[in-house]
């Protein structure tokens, strides 16, 4: 996956360098190992950079969040290397046990997909139910997005969830029209 050439570790045809870039919206040239990945620290964008990863045979140990991409590199080739910061999240739980967990997403930050249903991000993050139920809404990014939400303030709340996929979850909605999650 990597060669090493001179004690600098570099990215082989793999497309490491272009997937980031892709991501960060800049040229390929631009990406540097002193480059930035502060913006894959959110929980949607560490998503999206571990699918992206995925798509060309690349797993993050541990789900890590790289501060660089020499720091992503180092990682992908079985080193240790600082991590951006993360804030913690720490459940509230009330008397009664009852936990709260909350979330805010910009709906911009979902992919555009002219298809829903075969976008790698939409079918790897949401239950054939949820794309049905965005795709026939006015704006379906504003409804994947909630449910997004929804399966964040989960996983804030109730640790036990941590580990479940995203696409283990699925939100759905009651006789009333209140969403539900199964």
């Amino acid at each position: 996956m990597f060669a090493l050439h001179c004690g600098v570790v570099v990215s082989s045809a793999n497309g490491l360098r272009e997937t980031v870039a892709k991501l960060l919206q800049v040229a390929p040239e631009e990406i540097t190992a002193e480059s930035s990945l502060a913006a894959f620290s959110s929980s949607l964008a560490g998503t999206r950079l571990g699918l992206a990863l995925k798509r060309i045979g690349l797993q993050l140990p541990g789900n890590q969040a790289p501060a660089t991409f020499g720091a992503l590199e180092a990682l992908l080739n079985g080193g240790v290397a600082p991590v951006a910061a993360v804030t913690a999240v720490v459940p509230v739980a009330a008397a009664s046990g009852l936990q709260v967990g909350l979330d805010i997403q910009e709906i911009d930050a979902l992919p555009v997909a002219d298809d829903y249903w075969e976008h790698e991000f939409y079918h790897e993050i949401f239950d054939r139910s949820e794309i049905a139920y965005a795709v026939i809404q006015a704006e379906p990014r504003a409804h994947l997005a909630g449910f997004w939400c929804a399966k964040e303030a989960l996983r804030k709340c109730d640790a036990s969830f941590a580990g479940v996929g995203f696409g283990s979850i699925a939100v759905s909605h009651d006789a009333g029209g209140r969403p539900c999650l199964l």
